[in-house]
């Protein structure tokens, strides 16, 4: 594993909403007294999205992009197909979009490369999964990308943010591609599992171990899979991998995307500094850092 080292100045810290005072006072009160309805709280907002099909988060097919529409899970996906080349598979995370990558399709398109992009189930231009336009979980985000799959085969690289590094993998790997092929850039990755979870729940409330404890298996009744078989944590992935994290990522820690950079093999980690969790979406030296990495450089 090598490492290297970006910083922006002047950068604003992540937007992820951090609950206010008193009801972080409220959760840390309730891991002594309550517990049992602090999970039954916790879970049922995790699984919900941060914004409805009004004000949820959105991208538009560039120039000379072709628009496609596919089945999965009952709804409709919505994606793009642009450019010409080896092809690269971009997938957003929770709550995300096409439109999260905009640069970094762009780059890769001047540079020789097909990019496909999609919104899973909820998201995006999509229609609204098995859970309604408000709700979600992690599998039909893999799910997103199984049907993708099918349609356009073996990528040659893909670039994922947060949940969507996650869901790209394991949805590769249900349909049996060689992982070790495919070049990884993996932007502040979510690696699931229960350390995962509880991190980034905690990132907006206090969650201790009595509340995590009953958290979990409320969480995997709902989702119909354990967390930490919906992991990047224990995957032995051999393929070329760019992870790069921020240091002040609040919602996926740093030392996650570390942790991952060194338990990979053939793994490189960029460390940014001040970048937050979607600013790194939109950074030139992220975005040139990806297309120098999906080159093969």
């Amino acid at each position: 594993m090598a490492s290297t080292s970006t910083s922006t100045s002047g950068a604003k810290k992540s937007t992820t909403v951090r609950a206010p005072w008193h009801i972080r006072t409220v959760f840390a009160a309730a891991e002594h007294v309550a517990p049992g309805p602090a999970a039954k709280f916790l879970c049922e907002m995790w699984f919900r999205l941060p914004a409805g099909p009004d004000k949820r988060l959105r991208g538009a097919a560039p120039a000379g992009a072709s628009v496609f529409e596919l089945d999965s899970l009952g709804t409709t996906l919505w994606g793009y197909d642009w450019g010409d080349g080896p092809l690269v598979y971009l997938v957003h995370g929770w709550g995300g979009s096409t439109g999260d990558f905009k640069f970094i399709a762009a780059n890769l398109v001047a540079s020789g490369y097909r990019v496909v992009a999609f919104d899973a189930p909820s998201h995006g231009n999509s229609g609204p999964g098995p859970w309604g336009d408000r709700h979600a979980n992690g599998l039909h985000l893999v799910e997103a990308m199984s049907a993708v799959h099918q349609k356009f085969g073996d990528p040659h690289a893909v670039v994922g943010h947060s949940m969507g590094c996650l869901s790209a993998v394991h949805g590769l790997l249900m349909n049996g591609v060689d992982v070790d092929a495919v070049r990884l850039a993996m932007l502040a990755p979510f690696i699931g599992g229960k350390e995962g979870f509880r991190d980034t729940i905690g990132a907006i409330v206090p969650v201790g171990p009595r509340i995590m404890d009953r958290l979990a298996p409320l969480g995997e009744a709902k989702a119909g899979v354990k967390l930490d078989d919906f992991s990047l944590r224990g995957l032995e992935v051999g393929a070329p991998a760019l992870v790069v994290h921020d240091r002040r990522d609040r919602p996926n820690p740093f030392r996650h995307g570390e942790a991952i950079a060194a338990a990979w093999p053939n793994a490189e980690l960029m460390a940014t500094e001040g970048l937050g969790h979607r600013k790194i979406l939109v950074s030139p030296a992220v975005s040139s850092a990806v297309t120098q990495f999906v080159k093969g450089h």
